[in-house]
């Protein structure tokens, strides 16, 4: 065997090394990005348990929250703080989870949050509160949103 062969031989060799490292790297960056949603969305799920547990947890909140839904407007200055913070954790929560499910393409799941989405969006007191924190939103969210607004009852 001359070194023509041996050399033609070493270079089919790391061509299939290369593949097989392609390969490799292609199913390991795949299962990353299949574990990162997986975090991901387990953290949204965890921040929208908290927010109820927050309601279930606490006659204060509960109390402000049946107020503010009623009139965000006429809440005293320290409760519609509070009723802010309160519903803003809740659209944070539905752009964040929104966008994960655009982003992998979970079709079911925006329908849900839409689902969960047009039945707030018609108390009285996050309709009140929206109107008056929309700018504190990304443009595509806003318009989401509110067809969501439009088209509920």
């Amino acid at each position: 065997m001359d070194w023509n062969a041996i050399s033609a031989i070493g270079e089919i060799l790391g061509a299939v090394a290369v593949v097989a490292t392609l390969l490799y790297l292609s199913k390991q960056i795949r299962q990353n990005a299949r574990a990162v949603q997986v975090a991901a969305l387990r953290d949204t799920t965890a921040q929208r348990n908290h927010w109820s547990e927050l309601l279930a947890s606490s006659p204060d909140v509960a109390e402000i929250v049946v107020r503010g839904n009623k009139s965000y407007k006429n809440l005293p200055d320290v409760d519609a703080l509070r009723y802010g913070a309160f519903i803003q954790t809740f659209f944070d929560n539905v752009e964040s989870y929104l966008t994960l499910a655009q982003v992998h393409k979970v079709d079911k799941d925006v329908q849900v949050i839409e689902d969960i989405v047009r039945r707030r969006v018609c108390i009285t007191g996050f309709s009140e509160w929206w109107e008056e924190n929309v700018d504190d939103y990304d443009d595509e969210f806003v318009a989401w949103i509110n067809t969501i607004r439009q088209t509920s009852d």
